[in-house]
């Protein structure tokens, strides 16, 4: 993929069981790995979909007071300059910029509405692979301030914003900037549970062969659950679920689609957690 400042260009998911997790994930999706031999680089492993690279898998440091979680890394031309930018506008830093042995650099801040993030000026030549099945093909930002996190996000990448819900029931706006959307903000209300802090959902695509009911039911058969059951948007056919480790992510098949959107939407996003 061309590295562009702003477009997704990683994901990873961290784990307290990098084993378990890795035959969850090969069970669900199919994935292969590759396990870095190099101590430095923490025996970092990449996951392969058709031998290509969809995503990373992390153990957490003991000393480490985080979550179990997905997270979405955008690229950046320039980390020091993310950084500067990244804080000037309200963001906190939380580790780097550093160096990744090899890979680049990275760095890792929560945005003014409080969305953990990741960024990484690449070092060598960088594949990664979205949209097909079993890989990343939409990220979402899910926040208590949706109209803050357009306006940060827009002011540190120059996001194009536009606003595919009605903006009242369902506020929810896609971000471009050149190549392929790929990223979403919407907006949490009162439907959602109370203290759900602001986090970032990414959507894998299903084989439309398969679809995402079945797709459920093998998470669950793989210890995975279920935090929102298959529902239909005009994004496709959406779940959100949990490997056994906690780290929650969401199933789409973008073929089954509705058109108009239905009503029910903003109840159904606004399930999680209740």
């Amino acid at each position: 993929m061309s590295f562009v400042p702003g477009l997704v260009c990683w994901i990873e998911v961290s784990s307290s069981d990098p084993a378990g997790s890795r035959d969850f994930y090969a069970g669900l999706f199919g994935w292969t790995y590759q396990i870095d031999p190099d101590p430095r680089r923490g025996h970092y492993t990449t996951a392969l979909r058709a031998g290509l690279p969809v995503a990373g898998l992390a153990g957490i440091p003991v000393q480490a007071e985080q979550p179990v979680a997905w997270r979405l890394y955008l690229a950046s031309a320039n980390i020091m300059h993310t950084a500067e930018v990244f804080t000037g506008w309200g963001g906190q830093v939380l580790y780097g910029p550093a160096d990744a042995p090899g890979q680049g650099s990275v760095l890792i801040g929560a945005d003014p509405t409080g969305g953990v993030i990741g960024f990484w000026e690449p070092g060598p030549p960088w594949i990664f692979h979205t949209t097909d099945p079993g890989s990343l093909i939409w990220a979402e930002l899910n926040t208590w301030d949706g109209a803050r996190a357009d306006e940060f996000y827009a002011n540190l990448f120059g996001y194009h914003q536009h606003q595919i819900g009605d903006g009242r029931y369902v506020d929810y706006t896609s971000w471009s900037r050149g190549g392929p959307t790929m990223l979403a903000r919407l907006q949490m209300n009162e439907g959602w549970a109370p203290g759900i802090p602001a986090h970032w959902m990414l959507h894998f695509a299903v084989d439309p062969q398969t679809g995402t009911d079945a797709a459920v039911n093998r998470v669950l058969e793989l210890g995975g659950r279920v935090d929102i059951y298959p529902y239909d948007t005009e994004l496709g056919r959406i779940a959100r679920v949990a490997d056994p480790f906690g780290a929650t992510f969401a199933l789409i098949d973008p073929t089954t689609r509705v058109v108009p959107p239905p009503t029910s939407i903003a109840d159904q996003v606004g399930y999680l957690g209740n």
